[in-house]
């Protein structure tokens, strides 16, 4: 199921366990290689991965449709769009914003990643969940609803595909919402970007091109921390991943869970889905084994992170929690959890921009 980033409460500082459960300061692939580089759980390598000749291809940057900024700007219309909240009672209907909380079951047991708790978003169909959006329509504020649907051949959990699954929902509150007019003042105002639809348009593009641009940069990391991962050879230990795997779902599903009041049978089988998904275990296996690369790369070439680095993380930190530095500062000394993230993600900043600079890139 899909999960739009949640413009539920915008404008709020995100509390200090918001700040642990997004995992803010532990997103990188290979990071957790930085937690503790003495730890005895992690393995060894003999040789760390070489960076000679370390080159991947990249295609060419391609353009901006007319397409993708007419998405953009009815997006962008939704976003600045008054809002009605409806009444208790009162009927769900197709576009409103709503706000759920949803569990799945397919085979009799809870459908892994399925949970959200506080989820909102919009009441139209998708594609990637067909009928569930559907269903809610005919929904009642405060009332649950039953959603019963056959998983898409597509489904993201690959053994679950085709099979028929039931979603309990809560409607817990919902939107109406009403779309400024197109070109008025109003419109123009809200989206403060142009006093005109082509000034809108163009400052769009502009968005669009540096959004682009930087999913370039991401891409190219990403290509590279593949191939460094694929030069890393060590065995990762099978009990590593579950060990991985268990702390990644305590941090994102585990509370989810237990706020929906599910028995600890349920619980348990949420659990046991993260770690028998087999996307889930490689994608924690080619973490895990970049994260060991890294760390060698860096004790062999000496790494240490630099000051900038770490200012320029704490400042993006800062921002993202909308904490002052004062505040930010004095939260990182008073959480040693948090202050030992905020090393780990620093260090590992510092190895992955040394690795970056020894990569060429060739086009596709």
């Amino acid at each position: 199921m899909h999960t739009p980033p949640d413009t539920s409460n915008p404008g709020q500082p995100l509390s200090l366990g918001e700040l642990q459960g997004m995992g803010l300061l532990n997103q990188a692939p290979g990071a957790m290689a930085f937690r503790n580089a003495t730890s005895p759980r992690l393995p060894l390598l003999r040789e760390a991965p070489s960076l000679e000749e370390l080159r991947v291809k990249m295609p060419e940057l391609g353009g901006i449709s007319p397409e993708a900024i007419l998405d953009r700007f009815a997006a962008l219309c939704r976003a600045v769009a008054p809002r009605r909240e409806r009444e208790p009672g009162e009927a769900v209907d197709s576009g409103d914003d709503v706000l759920l909380d949803v569990v799945g079951f397919a085979n009799g047991r809870l459908i892994p990643f399925s949970a959200r708790a506080g989820w909102r978003t919009e009441a139209t169909p998708d594609p990637l969940l067909p009928g569930f959006f559907e269903a809610l329509a005919r929904a009642r504020v405060g009332e649950p609803v039953a959603v019963d649907l056959v998983l898409p051949d597509d489904y993201a959990v690959e053994p679950l595909r085709g099979v028929p699954a039931r979603f309990d929902v809560k409607m817990k509150a919902a939107y109406q919402v009403t779309l400024l007019e197109e070109s008025s003042p109003e419109l123009f105002a809200a989206l403060g970007r142009g006093g005109s639809l082509d000034e809108v348009m163009e400052y769009i593009a502009g968005e669009l091109i540096a959004e682009r641009d930087a999913r370039y940069l991401w891409d190219f990391q990403d290509h590279v921390m593949k191939e460094v991962a694929r030069r890393t050879h060590v065995d990762v230990p099978r009990s590593l991943i579950d060990e991985e795997i268990r702390q990644r779902w305590a941090e994102a599903e585990y509370p989810i869970l237990v706020s929906l009041r599910l028995p600890n049978e349920r619980i348990r089988e949420g659990f046991d889905g993260w770690l028998l998904d087999a996307s889930t275990r490689s994608e924690v296996e080619y973490r895990l084994r970049l994260a060991l690369g890294l760390r060698a790369i860096a004790e062999r070439d000496h790494i240490q992170p630099a000051r900038e680095s770490a200012e320029e993380l704490f400042s993006s930190l800062a921002e993202k929690t909308q904490l002052s530095h004062g505040e930010l500062g004095r939260l990182l000394q008073s959480d040693k959890n948090l202050g030992r993230r905020f090393d780990t993600l620093t260090m590992h900043m510092a190895v992955v921009s040394h690795v970056l600079s020894k990569a060429d890139v060739s086009r596709e």
